[in-house]
């Protein structure tokens, strides 16, 4: 594999990170979320047997959100939303590091994903309530019990709708399965600060290519 190669498929796992933190942002202050982009990370989650970020998440374009979340938290990082979204993405990073030094808990997670996925025939679509209770419940037994907990931030009432926590863990969860994917490629928090002209250029490019699709 090529370093051009490498480094294409590096940014796509952070895309997907990313892209999970403007989910669960959206969900947590308007209830919803665009319904493509949450589509590709939930279906991600299932996929076991490849590290290859294209063949996980579908083309470019499937992560259209996430590329341009990134390149708005590194060039625009100051914002309001730029700065949750970095806060999010950041500590998806973190969780994925703490859940990795826990050979138990990934063993857990690997085994209930492996029951949902042995399931998936008998739900409709990636969106059934019974499978987005299945990732959520993954979220909370597993990775909810580490020290750090990622709170998130939104409109209280949205929060509390049934049905929007267990979205939103879903999404946590498929996010720590992007850090995890992005980590396993190379990926390091350090190359965020002083790397950013390379992470832009590879983003850009990548970015012009999800526009021509």
């Amino acid at each position: 594999m090529t370093k051009d190669s490498v480094n294409r498929q590096k940014t796509l796992a952070l895309a997907a990170v990313f892209q999970a933190a403007a989910i669960a942002d959206n969900l947590a202050w308007r209830g919803q979320a665009d319904s493509d982009a949450m589509k590709t990370l939930l279906e991600s989650i299932l996929v076991f047997d490849t590290d290859n970020p294209e063949a996980i998440y579908g083309n470019v374009k499937s992560l259209k959100l996430g590329l341009s979340t990134l390149e708005s938290c590194l060039t625009d990082g100051n914002g309001q939303r730029q700065t949750e979204h970095l806060r999010y993405a950041l500590g998806l990073i973190h969780i994925e590091g703490q859940l990795n030094k826990s050979p138990e808990l990934l063993s857990t997670l690997r085994r209930r994903l492996e029951q949902t996925q042995a399931q998936r025939s008998h739900f409709d679509d990636v969106f059934a309530q019974g499978l987005i209770n299945n990732f959520a419940g993954a979220y909370v037994d597993t990775i909810g019990t580490l020290k750090f907990r990622l709170q998130i931030k939104g409109n209280e009432q949205r929060l509390r709708t049934a049905g929007t926590p267990e979205q939103i863990r879903a999404t946590l969860l498929a996010g720590v399965r992007a850090a995890w994917l992005w980590q396993r490629l190379g990926g390091r928090r350090w190359h965020l600060l002083f790397t950013r002209a390379q992470v832009l250029a590879e983003l850009r490019a990548l970015i012009k290519e999800a526009q021509t699709k």
